[in-house]
């Protein structure tokens, strides 16, 4: 019968994957004859596969080597590397004038017998943000001076671009057992400790036995002393930088991860494990949950796959009064083929769709951060509703013409299955306002249209709220990421108008990130503040730029952990 075939795929399916490594098999097919059979066998398959929840896709709280803070003079410290950070030139300046040292480097050429000085002349270094250079030093108890550019002194300087570049190049050396970062006046220490950390990761989570053990090895310094004199709270300044960098990190491994490992009840399951390392609350819905309260719109996505969708709910108490909620709602599809419109032919980028989960990233990233920076006043809802894009023969699964139902009822008649993240947002942000919560921001890479409009190094914002909109703005510029407000044209929803349902997912071709967002803002109840992020080209670097490096960039975790912690 149904169940002893159901027993019997299980048990094959957990055979196959000792034989290939458990951690990392693809659950295997099956066959159900209706939706309780289906969503049995997609049980007993997923138990099988997330027995040994992979190790590589777990929150670690220490993502580098330690950081202390001290008072020793620069030009006394003795260890493997000092950085030294420089100054350009000012734009009036001539540019024959030679570079000047700051007073720090002035004591540090002086300990140097005038190496430095010469050194910087004789490479012509010109203190570029961002730039570097590496002077090996010889008969002292110090091995090499690593300078790192600032840029003009008239401009800010970018101290996350400049901890990730001072790593860049601690990463390079050979024999670098410590590492002391002389911390000239203006120096910003959260966000050159979160930019040192950035830098210094590298994810090698996945390397195997034809890559030798010494590529696999951890690059860079296994001690890290900011020297200087410090104010008072510089030190928590610091752990605030670490907590921030575990965020950027934890999500940019998990969108790296690939997606027979990173599936929904991995995703999940490394959610309720995140929460128990820092302090949140968890609370994981089945599909049978799911169903219960209505939500056929994120359940019929999912419906096509082996493996069961899930909801993910974690919550960040406050001590003390609570003044404001807030919801944070992420995409997380953990791989999306398109359905039966299928992500085919040249630029579909199908083989790239493990990073439609990247709003799920950025929700558990800030959810990680934020639970170690422990803001006052603010309660915060982690919603994402987690599933796979597939194409099978499954009762349900998700077809062309289809009409399905939200969780408030909203009937949806589905015109593109490629347009799946806008379904499983529509219930989970129901299912966050349900919260108590009195704004909402979703977060996912839900457009291409976005990435056509703002490219990669920005991504767009919908709002219904002004002030929200400023908020979510400035706590972009001050993390050092890039939001752009977009318009809610009401005229556009024209296009998303159906002759038998309450509406379409998808529009005309044109404005296409703005019909989404104007699709979601159905979901969104009159007196909630609402904004939604589109990360559909932020999500992902082809090669190393700025801060981030190559891979998964983290996007928005800076973000909506600096907006959310604001009470």
């Amino acid at each position: 019968g149904a169940s002893a075939a159901v027993v019997a795929a299980a048990s094959a399916g957990a055979a196959a994957a000792t034989r290939r490594g458990a951690r990392w098999a693809r659950a295997p097919a099956f066959s159900a004859n209706g939706p309780a059979q289906r969503r049995s066998a997609a049980t007993a398959v997923a138990a099988a596969a997330v027995a040994d929840v992979p190790p590589e896709v777990l929150f670690r709280a220490e993502v580098g080597p330690s950081v202390d803070l001290v008072s020793t003079r620069p030009d006394q410290w003795r260890g493997g590397s000092l950085v030294l950070f420089i100054r350009g030139k000012a734009a009036d300046e001539e540019e024959s004038a030679p570079l000047e040292l700051g007073r720090i480097g002035d004591s540090i050429n002086e300990a140097l017998g005038g190496a430095l000085r010469s050194f910087v002349d004789g490479e012509e270094f010109d203190g570029k943000a961002g730039a570097t250079a590496t002077l090996q030093v010889y008969g002292k108890d110090l091995k090499r001076v690593v300078l790192v550019g600032l840029g003009p002194p008239d401009k800010d300087a970018d101290w996350r671009l400049a901890g990730v570049s001072a790593a860049g190049a601690l990463k390079g050396l050979k024999g670098s057992d410590s590492a002391g970062l002389a911390c000239i006046d203006g120096v910003q220490v959260q966000e050159l400790v979160e930019g040192v950390y950035m830098g210094l990761h590298s994810d090698k989570r996945f390397r195997g036995s034809k890559t030798p053990e010494k590529e696999k090895a951890t690059a860079g310094p296994s001690a890290l002393e900011l020297l200087g004199a410090f104010p008072a709270g510089s030190a928590a300044t610091a752990e605030k930088g670490q907590a921030m960098a575990s965020g950027v990190i934890f999500a940019r491994e998990l969108v790296n991860g690939a997606p027979n490992i990173v599936t929904p009840p991995n995703l999940a399951a490394a959610a309720e494990d995140l929460a128990s390392r820092v302090g949140l609350k968890a609370k994981i819905l089945d599909e049978a949950e799911c169903e219960e309260m209505g939500m056929g719109s994120f359940l019929a996505v999912g419906r096509a796959s082996n493996l069961p969708s899930k909801l993910i709910h974690l919550t960040y108490t406050p001590e003390g009064e609570v003044k404001r909620k807030v919801g944070i709602v992420g995409k997380g599809l953990t791989f999306d083929s398109g359905g039966y419109n299928l992500k085919a032919g040249a630029g579909s980028m199908i083989e790239m769709m493990k990073f439609d989960m990247g709003g799920a990233a950025a929700t558990l990233g800030a959810a990680a951060a934020l639970a170690q920076l422990k803001p006052k006043g603010v309660e915060v809802h982690f919603i994402i509703a987690t599933c796979e894009n597939m194409i099978s023969g499954n009762p349900g699964a998700l077809r062309p013409g289809d009409i399905i139902t939200a969780m408030d009822g909203t009937t949806i008649e589905v015109n593109n299955t490629d347009a799946e993240g806008r379904l499983t947002l529509a219930d989970a942000m129901l299912y966050c306002q349900k919260q108590g919560v009195s704004e909402v921001v979703d977060v996912a890479t839900l457009t291409g249209a976005c990435m056509v409009a703002l490219g990669q190094d920005i991504a767009g914002m919908w709002s219904n709220d002004d002030e929200l909109a400023e908020s979510l703005n400035a706590a972009a510029k001050g993390t050092g990421e890039k939001l752009w407000r977009m318009p809610l044209e009401d005229g556009y929803f024209e296009g998303l108008k159906s002759d038998f349902a309450d509406m379409k997912n998808t529009g005309p071709r044109f404005g296409g990130a703005i019909t989404a967002a104007l699709f979601l803002q159905k979901f969104v109840e009159k007196d909630i503040k609402w904004a939604h992020l589109d990360i559909a080209g932020t999500v992902w670097a082809d090669k190393p730029k700025g801060v981030n490096s190559s891979g998964g960039t983290g996007s928005m975790v800076r973000t909506l952990t600096s907006y959310a912690s604001k009470s």
